[in-house]
């Protein structure tokens, strides 16, 4: 598989040599100065992408590579973006830094800052329980790649208190809105005895709570790019779970969307609802309900 991805990269960056020379952005002589890729032996790519990512008019290719833990490990201890410049056919890489480590990544490319070039979104898996993954926003406008926002502020940035109430209600507060959300676990799916099993130390038969109990949001399993107000700039809507007694009993789902303002990413708004079967973090959703 990785030697068809590296195929499929190697096509791409001719491709967009091609339509740059159609294009007469560069010349044909620029085919000589094109470097391919030569990784270390710990080195792999994990995903490419390609778009317009300098700003320029012209289609990009950026690498995601990996460098493994060791030779036989799907984990890679650090990971790096490169980036074909197809105009000039210069490589920039830069490093997402040390604490970048997880296991093969993603890459998806949208349009969310001020500038005329595509975002490179990077999604890290960590294999932690839970499905979290740690994000990164990069723009690389004009050629100078700089990281807009990392795992602190996407995949650990929001505060939740979860506390459990009387009549089997959750209630969800969010610090940076300074919202409170509540759901009745009364309307999730599940069999009267399966319900009464889950909480029987809880909650007395009638609603009761016995002792306090808190529960948990776990940090972002996955954030998407979508433009959700139809502006043509794509807001980030990112997903995590809410759970309650035990990791496994996941009652609901938080989605907080940022928007591009003023020369940051901002949260604009945040969506908590009880989590179905039938919820799926790929799925279209809504503009977000404050």
């Amino acid at each position: 598989m990785k030697k068809r991805l590296f195929t499929t990269a190697i096509l791409m960056v001719l491709a967009c040599i091609a339509l740059a020379i159609s294009g007469q952005a560069a010349t044909p002589n620029d085919r000589d100065g094109y470097r391919k890729l030569k990784l270390p032996p710990d080195h792999q790519i994990e995903d490419v992408a390609v778009g317009d990512v300098t700003g320029d008019g012209i289609c990009d290719v950026v690498f995601l590579i990996g460098q493994k833990y060791a030779p036989d490990s799907y984990y890679s201890k650090e990971h790096q973006i490169v980036v074909i410049d197809c105009a000039s056919l210069a490589q920039t890489t830069m490093s997402l830094g040390t604490d970048s480590g997880g296991y093969e990544g993603e890459l998806s490319l949208g349009k969310v800052s001020a500038t005329r070039a595509q975002d490179i979104l990077v999604g890290l898996p960590t294999g932690g329980s839970g499905g979290i993954t740690n994000y990164y926003l990069i723009s690389c406008a004009e050629g100078k790649p700089t990281i807009l926002a990392g795992p602190d502020m996407l995949t650990e940035g929001l505060h939740f208190q979860v506390s459990l109430m009387d009549d089997f209600i959750v209630s969800v507060k969010n610090d940076e809105l300074d919202k409170t959300y509540l759901l009745d676990l009364k309307e999730l799916p599940s069999s009267e005895s399966e319900f009464a099993e889950v909480y029987k130390d809880i909650y007395s038969p009638s609603g009761k709570l016995i002792k306090p109990e808190e529960g948990f949001v776990d940090p972002s399993g996955m954030i998407e790019l979508k433009d959700i107000d139809g502006d043509g700039i794509s807001e980030l809507i990112g997903y995590h779970s809410i759970w309650v007694v035990y990791h496994a009993n996941s009652v609901g789902i938080a989605r907080p969307s940022w928007k591009w303002i003023d020369n940051e990413l901002k949260i604009i708004a945040l969506d908590v609802s009880l989590r179905y079967p039938q919820d799926d973090c790929a799925q279209e959703i809504d503009m977000p309900r404050n």
